[in-house]
């Protein structure tokens, strides 16, 4: 396995690689990001497909390594009779996420651009985080960790959730770390700069801590869920995309007080522009920050099937780009709100599922970039081919909620086949979750000209966006009994 570092990125060859490493916004094409098998569900930690709907998770099917499935019922005797009602317990954390000042000079934003062409960031307009929800029954649970960045490479998740999995119990594919896209966050891909070993150990220490926190400040809590939409737009003139806005509370049980909520809606946050010199959660921020001044209580904020997916910024007359966003995330952050009177209670049930699969990197580029050792990822390397194994999580949370990570940027066509094959009523699919492996097309999409085939140059390659689907439909499909 060949380790890929931005630290030795010293060559400028590779700068042709990133110019086409652009995000294409409401502007035209800009730059952007790029880059086995096994399943399991909330239970015993064996790799088969458990079920966990206890309240203390002390019994059998406890994740206790003993490779007993047992009935489940977390009394211990096998007998599925249980002692007491099961109940979620839920738990938030925020942490803060900033550079130092002595650290900003080493910290580049991804998403436009060359790399190094623009600088380090000169300062921050607003704040960047990692934020943490932690859903459990029992013991057993799983944990769902958003970062402000461009994405993350694998380097960066594979280090963040073991030191997680060991600090918690939880095996690590009970642990979902994603980042929100925005093209003003930080680069923890090393695809335009990267960010210095210390701002990194920073955000690796700071957002397992939350990890940490959110698992260790579980109180028992009711869930509900809601769907609502928002305004996007299709770049590749589909007329479709994914609009909806899944939203997820959790209540305190004893006094029905909000402990958080968890939201996921598609659309790239490129609405500040290439000019911009500053860290930015874009507009994702401005619908936290709206949502939790309306709620009293933190917001988790995923990106979804966002691939092909721009904003469509509400009409006005905006004093710059930060104003835009505002105005975006807020109207965002209304529509979520809209159906939260109407959101339905959610059955004390959590099952839990993870596959991994290798995909062939067919681009040229990334093949480059891999021999040259520029990336903070870790790509196969057999001769001048190499290959990246991936992965996804899947959770169901009672008969009401079904979510899946994907490992990258879904286009339109590929992800909204996932959610088709959701049985629950509430869905959601959360991008650049559990790997940041750049646009994933469908294969009879493959080429064809739509947006001058700018998604098809930041792909791994033809096969892989079909490959991702099948993969993680066929998780969903092995949950379909219930």
């Amino acid at each position: 396995m060949l380790n890929v570092n931005l630290r030795n990125w010293s060559l400028l060859p590779c700068l042709s690689l990133v110019l086409l490493f652009g995000c294409a916004d409401d502007r035209g094409a800009a730059s952007e990001d790029a880059s086995g098998s096994g399943t399991e569900t909330a239970g015993d930690g064996d790799g088969d497909q458990d079920t966990q709907t206890t309240g203390d998770g002390d019994g059998d099917g406890d994740g206790d390594g003993d490779g007993d499935p047992g009935d489940g019922d977390g009394d211990g005797d096998g007998d599925g009779d249980g002692d007491g009602d099961p109940e979620f317990a839920v738990g938030f954390d925020v942490r803060n996420v900033d550079p130092s000042q002595a650290q900003l000079g080493s910290v580049y934003l991804g998403g436009f651009g060359a790399p190094f062409v623009g600088g380090p960031a000169t300062g921050i307009h607003d704040s960047v985080f990692a934020r943490s929800m932690a859903v459990g029954i029992g013991d057993e649970g799983v944990i769902f960790t958003v970062v402000d960045a461009i994405g993350m490479g694998n380097q960066w998740t594979r280090a963040i959730r073991s030191q997680a999995a060991n600090l918690t119990g939880l095996a690590e594919d009970r642990i979902i770390i994603a980042t929100t896209h925005s093209h003003s966050g930080p680069d923890f891909q090393g695809l335009w700069g990267g960010v210095g070993d210390s701002y990194r150990s920073k955000v690796t220490i700071e957002t397992v801590g939350s990890m940490l926190a959110a698992w260790e400040t579980r109180q028992p809590a009711e869930l509900s869920v809601s769907n609502s939409t928002a305004a996007n737009r299709n770049r590749r003139d589909w007329p479709m995309t994914d609009d909806t806005v899944f939203v997820l509370q959790a209540h305190r049980k004893s006094d029905a007080a909000l402990l958080g909520t968890m939201m996921s809606f598609a659309a790239h946050p490129v609405i500040i522009g290439s000019d911009n010199t500053e860290l930015s959660r874009d507009y994702c921020g401005y619908a936290v920050d709206t949502l939790e001044a309306s709620t009293g209580a933190p917001v988790v904020f995923f990106n979804g099937i966002l691939g092909d997916v721009s904003p469509d910024v509400p009409e006005g007359m905006y004093a710059d780009d930060f104003a835009r966003a505002e105005a975006y995330g807020s109207y965002v952050a209304a529509q979520a709100e809209l159906m939260l009177a109407d959101a339905v209670p959610v059955e004390p049930i959590l099952v839990h599922d993870h596959a991994q699969w290798e995909l062939p990197v067919d681009n040229a580029l990334f093949n480059l970039a891999g021999q040259l050792g520029i990336l903070d990822y870790d790509f196969i390397q057999n001769g001048l081919a190499s290959s990246v194994i991936t992965q996804s999580t899947y959770v169901r949370l009672g008969t009401q909620a079904q979510i899946v990570a994907f490992p990258g940027e879904s286009l339109t066509r590929c992800g909204l086949p996932i959610k088709d094959a959701m049985a629950a009523p509430y869905k959601a699919v959360l991008g650049n979750a559990g790997d940041a492996l750049g646009y994933f097309v469908p294969s009879d999409e493959w080429m064809t000209g739509l947006n001058d085939d700018y998604e098809e140059g930041v792909s791994l390659g033809e096969t892989v966006g079909d490959t991702s689907r099948d993969a993680i439909i066929e998780m969903i499909e092995a949950d379909l009994g219930w």
